[in-house]
């Protein structure tokens, strides 16, 4: 008899548990597999992934309230522990300006890092001091973010186990 309300209370404690994290999106969160999912960051490949040209890359929907287009390198998606997805970010502005950053995800946290900014010459400037941000659903400045998010990721992992799949949910998307 003690044995069952040693586990009743052990699993009441565990729900508990799991139901205030889910509350509190920034709190420290440990899967059922014991895995502490603020150890999973994103890690820099070394090299970084080449700067794409503009044929090479994958097109997504931004906001319609901005004249910049939005692409991804399907070449630079990985994937880190199943819940941190980076990719190479490509934001061109109406005149032809090109932006090329190397970012992440954090999917289970639902966060955004930006990890390195292409140069003129085509390589990186890695940033030391990035920081993880959370994504805001009010945020009228980047919407790329709010619309390539649920393509990479779902159900706090990567929305699909290999990179390729990644890309051809970017390639299918409406």
């Amino acid at each position: 008899m003690t044995d069952r309300k040693t586990g009743r209370a052990a699993r009441n404690a565990l729900a508990l548990a799991l139901a205030l994290t889910a509350l509190h999106p920034g709190a420290q969160a440990q899967s059922l597999f014991g895995r502490d999912h603020t150890a999973v960051d994103a890690v820099l490949p070394d090299p970084l992934p080449k700067v794409p040209a503009p044929q090479d890359t994958l097109a997504f929907q931004g906001s319609a309230t901005t004249s910049n287009r939005f692409a991804v390198d399907p070449a630079s998606l990985a994937i880190d522990g199943e819940t941190v997805v980076r990719f190479t970010l490509i934001v061109t502005s109406a005149s032809g300006v090109r932006n090329v950053s190397y970012e992440a995800f954090r999917c289970y946290s639902g966060e955004q890092r930006l990890l390195a900014i292409a140069r003129a010459d085509g390589s990186w400037s890695v940033l030391a001091k990035s920081e993880w941000r959370p994504l805001e659903r009010d945020d009228s400045r980047n919407t790329q973010y709010r619309e390539l998010y649920p393509l990479l990721c779902a159900g706090g992992a990567a929305a699909a186990q290999k990179p390729e799949l990644l890309a051809e949910r970017i390639r299918t998307a409406p």
